[in-house]
């Protein structure tokens, strides 16, 4: 059994790719955490993805179509939100 679930053909966030929440996340600001984490399912902020592309050192240039996370990197949320929790 997988613990991901696979991407469509087609992607849905226009070209833009995040790097994988593994490296971004742990990073990222209180701030910006709690505002992805206000509502998972909300296009983010064009400050938020060019602060994670920094993060990650990524050379994208900042996306022309909202981003939305992906039920991999909401699925990574919550398992971090229970890991998070438990302390």
């Amino acid at each position: 059994m997988s613990s991901t679930i696979d991407r469509p053909p087609s992607a849905r966030r226009s070209g833009t790719t995040l790097p994988p929440i593994g490296l971004w996340w742990p990073m990222l600001e209180g701030p910006l955490r709690q505002e992805i984490l206000e509502n998972l399912d909300a296009p983010l902020r064009m400050v938020v993805v060019r602060r994670i592309l920094e993060l990650c050192e990524a050379d994208a240039q900042g996306p022309r179509a909202p981003v939305r996370l992906d039920e991999n990197e909401r699925a990574y949320i919550a398992g971090w939100v229970h890991a998070v929790d438990w302390n």
